[in-house]
């Protein structure tokens, strides 16, 4: 039986792009020096027990602003961490809302995602078709934790 170790969400630090490729490849996508995506802000996420567990960022893109970018270390998967991040970096950032756009096969994610308390669905049909994904919009005002 594999177990994962339990962890809880401690400090969030600079970026670290090093990190970033370790989690996602050289190839995976992030908003950092994309022209049409602005006001980038990322973090690498640290445990309390100071090991790295994962990154987070929030950027704008057209009319949709503050869009979450979160990537998790396979080794902690599972374990909510996704979602205790948001009101974290609502705090931090000093942010009223935040916005999810996970792509429609990414069924772990959505999973995640739908377990947050607050969250709203706030995508339809039309918009899934277009962009395949399904977008979700968490308010501070509605936060859990």
């Amino acid at each position: 039986m594999n177990l994962k170790k339990k962890i809880e969400i401690g400090d969030l630090n600079d970026f670290d792009m090093d990190y970033f490729k370790k989690l996602e490849g050289q190839d995976g996508w992030i908003a950092i020096g994309q022209e049409d995506c602005t006001n980038q802000r990322y973090f690498t996420v640290f445990s309390k027990s100071g090991e790295k567990i994962g990154i987070f960022g929030v950027y704008d893109h057209g009319d949709d602003k503050n869009i979450t970018h979160t990537v998790i270390d396979p080794e902690f998967r599972g374990q909510g961490l996704s979602g205790k991040l948001k009101p974290i970096i609502m705090d931090k950032l000093n942010l009223d809302y935040l916005t999810l756009t996970i792509d429609l096969d990414n069924h772990a994610s959505i999973k995640a995602a739908e377990k947050i308390p607050g969250i709203k669905k706030v995508s339809d049909q039309s918009y899934e078709d277009d962009f395949h994904k399904v977008k979700y919009i968490l308010e501070k005002d509605n936060k859990q934790y």
